[in-house]
Parts: C-alpha cells; sequence; structure tokens
C-alpha cells in the first residue's frame, strides 16, 4: 500500500514578540509569512524570512520560530504526515513516478528549503486550508488535489531557485576562467571559489554550458590566441605564455587540432584577409 500527505494541523496566527522552545516533531512542515518578518533557528543557524517566503521542514528535524517585538509576524502553517493511502486517489509513490523530481523534495538529507512565492504557493496553501476547515465528507477529492498541486508548487519554486543558485556559480566560474585564463587553472580552484564539491560543478556546468570545464578553458584560451595573432605582432613563440598553455610545442598542437592550421598559418592566412 501506497502513502500519502495528510494534514494534521494548519492555522493563521499573529505572532508578536515570542520566541518558541526549540522542538521537533514527526510531521513535515510548511511556514508561510503573509506580513511582516521572522526568524527560524534551524541546523544550529538562524534563518531570516520575510513576506512572501516560506519554509519547508523536514519531519523531526529542530527549530523554533523567533519574532521580535517590533516586527510582528502573520504567518500560516501547515504540518503533514504520510499516511497509508486509504481512499486517497493516488500515492506519493506515483507522485514521484510522474515527477522524479518531486523525490528531492522529500529527501530527508535536507533538512529544510527556504523558499520565495509567486503568489501560487499561497493561494493554493489558502484553498487547502479553507476546504479542511469544511469538514465535508464530499470534498476529499479536491482536497487531494489541492495538496498535490501545493507540493508541485513549492517543488517549482525549489528548482528555480536552485537553477538560479546554479546560474550564479556558473557565473562566478567564468568569470574566474576569463580572469585566470593565462594561469594555470585547476578544477579545485573552480570549486574552492564557487564552495561547490567538484563533481556537481563538473554536471552543471556542462548542463548548462553543454561542454566540460577543461573544454571550457581551451576554447577561452584559444579565442585569445586568434585574437592576439591577427592583432597583435607578439611573437608566435611566446603566444602559449600569454593564454596559460606551458609550451609553445603544446599550444600549437592543440591550436592546429581544432582550427585546422598552425599559428603561423593562422596569422599569416587571416592577416591577408
Amino acid at each position: 500500500m501506497g502513502y500519502f500527505p495528510e494534514a494534521v494541523a494548519y492555522y493563521y496566527k499573529l505572532w508578536h514578540e515570542f520566541e518558541m522552545d526549540l522542538h521537533d516533531h514527526p510531521a513535515m512542515e510548511i511556514m508561510y509569512v503573509i506580513k511582516g518578518k521572522c526568524q527560524i533557528e534551524i541546523d544550529e543557524r538562524i534563518v531570516n524570512m520575510r513576506k512572501g517566503q516560506y519554509i519547508w521542514i523536514q519531519s523531526n528535524v529542530k527549530h523554533r520560530l523567533i519574532v521580535h517585538k517590533e516586527a510582528p509576524c502573520r504567518m500560516l502553517n501547515l504540518e503533514f504526515l504520510l499516511k497509508d493511502q486509504g481512499e486517497h486517489y493516488t500515492s506519493i509513490k506515483e507522485l514521484f513516478h510522474q515527477n522524479p523530481a518531486l523525490h528531492e523534495l522529500f529527501n530527508e538529507n535536507n533538512h529544510y528549503f527556504l523558499l520565495k512565492d509567486d503568489e501560487a504557493v499561497y493561494y493554493t496553501l489558502r484553498n487547502l486550508v479553507l476546504e479542511l476547515d469544511h469538514h465535508s465528507p464530499h470534498n476529499q477529492l479536491l482536497i487531494d488535489n489541492l495538496m498535490v498541486q501545493l507540493l508541485l508548487w513549492i517543488n517549482r519554486n525549489r528548482l528555480e531557485l536552485n537553477q538560479q543558485s546554479d546560474n550564479f556559480h556558473i557565473k562566478k566560474a567564468l568569470t574566474f576562467i576569463h580572469e585566470q585564463y593565462d594561469t594555470e587553472i585547476k578544477v579545485d580552484d573552480l570549486a574552492a571559489i564557487t564552495h561547490l564539491h567538484p563533481s556537481y560543478l563538473h554536471r552543471i556546468f556542462k548542463t548548462s554550458l553543454q561542454m566540460t570545464i577543461n573544454e571550457y578553458i581551451t576554447k577561452v584560451r584559444l579565442d585569445k590566441a586568434k585574437m592576439l595573432l591577427v592583432n597583435t605582432e607578439i611573437p608566435v613563440t611566446e603566444i602559449s605564455n600569454y593564454i596559460g598553455v606551458n609550451t609553445s610545442q603544446y599550444f600549437s598542437s592543440l591550436f592546429k587540432k581544432a582550427t585546422g592550421r598552425s599559428p603561423s598559418a593562422y596569422r599569416e592566412h587571416f592577416r591577408q584577409i
């Protein structure tokens, strides 16, 4: 038998000066800031939240809410458990099958996600809570559909945040490459400045640019070499020193493999055009 998320607690609350005790519970929790701002202590760090942001907290993760006197906060909270599928029209397993990326949302290794709403999450969460409050025997399908929609909207926000984060890290790596192409560049150097694991950086780099990091570095160096060959009088034997290639012989081999011409032939050809 499969499982399906069932709400066990849901409420609006205007918090004034308040510090909750550090606690955990079996239910997963969504805490949505409707107005004002607050802080969540989780994983021994303080997470700042403001209007339009919400946090997804996995089950059994210690956390607490902090609201300061000068900044009251109105929130909507939903807590839910994965329970036997019963009469629910689908299961979480089937949802994972239909949308594999959704599985990561429930990955216990990710203790929480701090996300920003584009109004779709709040709209769905609000409607879900309203339907739950009706206590009608005829609206279970609607409740289930709203729960599924909520999970899908939240997961979309998560994926969009990951994409933005990946783009930020890739941009940082590209800037480093374009500023340091004349020196030795190691993947570990790029991993260090982006604060990413080398294998993860490799993966998002290739997905974004359709080439490996080393292929991109080589492309930047050869593009720079082409410009120097055509537009400067730098001797061919010295070009390698300007683009971070160890020896003139290796540069010539690399250049000819990429362009079909030796550096000297390339310079001669394009200066005649």
